[in-house]
Order: structure tokens, then C-alpha cells, then sequence
């Protein structure tokens, strides 16, 4: 959702001060409830809870709409609505609903990023990504493709206060054209696309140094499939957000690159399976770790196939019959 680590960086400076006694005025206790709102809404849809998400979103969503309402100076608080809206698109209705609420958001964070591009046009950009997912949901796969494409150049232009937060919403960006390329049928393109992806927001997680970094070799298949117990909890929100789409995109290149019999960057796709959606799951909820269970088993079988193959015992291939189903993206 565009614009989250961000609002939390610029929140402390446009908090009304209290009044005189220590009591809050109104204000700062909508401020606050929206805060609330928000930060659950978040929290809601990475553990896979939507009808909850769905209602925090929604509150948070008509509290940023009273704050513009009723403030003097309205653009004061036009990142809180722009955040909101992206928020609340996922579950405000059909997938027309959710782009004019997604144009809205964009047209608001257009506006931030005329005064502060630096801090501003990566979340614009974030928000024309999920247009085109919206778009793809409606059916009009081949306009998201060329959006996908439009917003990936765009990433690559874009200034940018914090680097690592572009560089994952652009690996997003890829995810999300490889497989819309993908189910287009257009195989080697949308893998490299996902490929692409994997290595931006594998360079992220390498700058950030949030997990312990060994020789990554695909060999021995234990060296693979290992995870890194809470990671993720302790990751920048921008990096949590990701993971849904992350893990998903993973998974997607394990599996296809082992039936391509690929067998090594197989097994590298499956590594960074097993750690993305163990950082999800450590996050909570039942069918994260259901999920994350799955995605084990198999990356499992695509290792110790991989590490066979490579030591002539087995032919490729075996591995990637039983593709997973996961529902990780957003």
C-alpha cells in the first residue's frame, strides 16, 4: 500500500499540538484514531484477515476524509486520504470501485510530489502499479502489461528519499508484469521479468542487512530450504508489504524454472521462498504458516531434486509437477 513507511516518517510533523491542560484537542484525537485505524488495516491483511482489514481500512479511510474536511489548511492532511485510498481499494468494492478509488490516490500524491518529489512520486508510482492490477482484475490483462511497463520505466527515473523503498516497489512492479506476461502466455518474457524482480528485491534485503548472509550456494538442498525466524517483524514496513507479492513471485520462478529444468536458480528461487514466506508467517495467522508449510514441502523436493541433478544421480524435472497454490499476493 503506497505511501505507508513514508506517512510514518512525515506523521510527527503534522500533529496539532495539544491544548493547554494536557488534554488533546479534536484534531489530534482523530489523528491518532486514524493511526490506529491504519496501522491494523495493515497489520489485518498481511495475516490474511480481509473482512477485518477491510473494516480498519474503511474507518481509517472516513477519519482522513474528516481531517481534510476540517482543517483549515486541507492539504495538511491530503497524505493520510492519499494513503487511505490505496488502502481501502483492495476492499472497497468491484475492481472499477477500486480504480477510481486508486486515480483518486493518485491524483493526491501527484499533487505531494509537484511540493516534495523526493518523498512523494515513488508512492504516486506504487499507486499506478496497483491501477494496473485492478485493471488486470477486470480482464483488461494486455492495459495492465503496458501500464506495468510505463511504471517500471518510471521507477527507474524516479528521485527517491529513500532508495530501498524504490527499488522494492519497482521489484513489485516487476513481479506483478511477469506474471500478467505470464498468463498472457508469454513464457520467457514474464519469467524474466520475475527473475528481474527477485534479484532488485534480493539487493534490497543484501543493502539492509536484516538477515544473516551466507555463501548462498543452491547446494546442499538444507542450505536452501532453511529460514530466518523473525526477519520480517523487524523489517522496514515498506519491506513487509512486499512480501506477499515477494513470496508469491518466488514461488512462481521455483516452480517454473525447475519444469524448464533450471535446477540451480530453481533452488535459489526456492531459498528465497521458504525465507519470504517464513517472515510472513512469523507475522501470524493461520494461513500464513499453512501457506509457508506448503511452499517448504515443495521447495524441499526442487532442492534435494537439484542437488542430485547436479551430482548426475537423477534427471531434471521430477520437482515441479505439483505446483503450490499459495494466496500470497495482493
Amino acid at each position: 500500500m503506497a505511501g505507508q513507511g513514508r506517512q510514518d516518517r512525515h506523521t510527527a510533523a503534522r500533529v496539532v499540538p495539544a491544548v493547554s491542560g494536557g488534554k488533546p484537542d479534536r484534531f489530534d484525537t482523530l489523528k491518532r484514531r486514524y493511526d490506529f485505524h491504519f496501522g491494523e488495516a495493515i497489520r489485518a491483511g498481511l495475516q490474511g484477515s480481509h473482512d477485518k482489514a477491510a473494516g480498519h481500512s474503511g474507518q481509517a479511510l472516513l477519519i482522513s476524509r474528516k481531517l481534510c474536511a476540517d482543517a483549515a489548511d486541507p492539504a495538511l492532511h491530503a497524505p493520510e486520504l492519499a494513503a487511505a485510498l490505496c488502502a481501502h481499494a483492495r476492499y472497497g468494492g468491484g475492481a472499477w470501485q477500486a480504480i477510481a478509488m486508486l486515480t483518486e490516490s493518485a491524483g493526491h500524491y501527484a499533487a505531494l510530489a509537484e511540493a516534495d518529489p523526493a518523498a512523494y512520486e515513488v508512492p504516486r508510482i506504487d499507486v499506478l502499479t496497483r491501477i494496473a492490477l485492478a485493471s488486470d482484475a477486470a480482464g483488461n490483462t494486455g492495459d495492465a502489461i503496458g501500464l506495468l511497463r510505463e511504471v517500471v520505466g518510471m521507477y527507474l527515473k524516479a528521485p527517491a528519499a529513500d532508495q530501498e523503498e524504490r527499488d522494492i516497489g519497482l521489484a513489485r512492479a516487476r513481479f506483478h508484469l511477469g506474471r500478467c506476461l505470464l498468463a498472457s502466455g508469454q513464457h520467457g518474457d514474464g519469467l524474466a521479468e520475475t527473475e528481474a524482480g527477485l534479484e532488485l528485491a534480493a539487493g534490497v534485503l543484501e543493502r539492509l542487512a536484516v538477515v544473516t548472509r551466507g555463501d548462498d550456494p543452491p547446494y546442499p538442498p538444507e542450505a536452501v530450504v532453511t529460514r530466518e525466524p523473525g526477519w520480517l517483524v523487524a523489517a522496514p514496513r515498506y519491506l513487509q508489504l512486499a512480501a506477499p507479492d515477494w513470496a508469491a513471485a518466488a514461488v512462481r520462478a521455483m516452480t517454473l524454472l525447475a519444469a524448464d529444468g533450471q535446477l540451480a536458480l530453481a533452488a535459489t528461487a526456492a531459498r528465497t521462498a521458504v525465507l519470504v514466506s517464513g517472515g510472513l508467517a512469523d507475522l501470524g495467522g493461520d494461513l500464513l504458516r499453512d501457506v509457508h508449510a506448503a511452499i517448504a514441502a515443495r521447495a524441499a523436493a526442487i532442492t534435494a531434486e537439484a542437488g542430485q541433478h547436479a551430482y548426475g544421480c537423477v534427471r531434471a524435472g521430477k520437482a515441479a509437477h505439483a505446483p503450490v497454490q499459495s494466496d500470497l499476493g495482493v
